[in-house]
């Protein structure tokens, strides 16, 4: 199926929204989990672990939003993204 490029931009401006969502998501819950719950116990571990559990979708996001530039800017289509 031929897609247009008005249509590969919205495609992909709403992958970058969903992954943003997901970044966010994960930020929030791991501010919860690791920053008012460990923060008193061990606050070097709180980070450590903040730190590990938001780096996944924060890079899907980064990855995401480097597709959706490159298309906009330049018109590179993405392959096999």
């Amino acid at each position: 199926m031929i897609v247009s490029n008005r249509e590969l931009k919205d495609l992909w401006n709403e992958r970058v929204r969903e992954a943003h969502v997901q970044a966010s998501k994960e930020f929030r819950a791991t501010w919860g989990e690791h920053f008012e719950n460990r923060l008193n116990d061990d606050s070097n571990l709180a980070i450590v672990l903040a730190r590990r559990q938001e780096s996944e979708p924060l890079a899907e996001y980064v990855r995401v939003l480097k597709i959706f530039s490159e298309l906009v800017l330049s018109g590179k289509e993405p392959h096999g993204a």
